[in-house]
């Protein structure tokens, strides 16, 4: 079910673990309005987007790792989008008035800028590792002498 490795794994332990901490002062300081977008509810949308799109990448799927980084991102909007419909219309259900469009679309923003965190942390700490541990290479004017018998 996982396809990980351990350093990935801990990131995205420490992420999650972040996330909640950071969800939990939210609440417990009456910052957390599931109905409403307000700039606490922006910064959970990107805390929460890198969880998620940690996550997508630590599950075992059939796709190159450079379009499992996509997908990840693409999995961070969608969630995001639909947590964002589901608080505009809990919103209009409760009072009648639908919350800022420019909160909403900076609600969308960082979706994307969570999901594009780990696209970045995921090319540079694994595909970066994939790619550069590929063997030794030997530099340009550099002589591999062996041994004659």
């Amino acid at each position: 079910m996982l396809d990980t490795t351990p350093r990935w794994l801990s990131i995205t332990l420490v992420s999650t673990s972040s996330a909640l901490l950071i969800s939990g002062i939210g609440f417990v300081l009456n910052l957390f309005d599931p109905f409403n977008i307000t700039p606490f509810t922006l910064l959970l949308h990107f805390v929460w987007a890198i969880v998620v799109s940690s996550w997508v990448l630590n599950l075992k799927v059939r796709l190159p790792p450079e379009k499992k980084a996509l997908l990840a991102v693409g999995v961070a909007v969608a969630i995001g989008s639909i947590w964002g419909a589901v608080q505009q219309w809990a919103a209009y259900l409760q009072s009648g008035i639908v919350n800022d469009i420019t909160l909403v679309a900076g609600a969308v923003v960082m979706d994307a800028a969570g999901g594009l965190i780990v696209y970045i942390l995921y090319h540079l700490n694994i595909l970066g590792r994939k790619t550069g541990s590929s063997g030794p290479r030997s530099s340009p004017g550099s002589a591999h002498t062996s041994p004659l018998p």
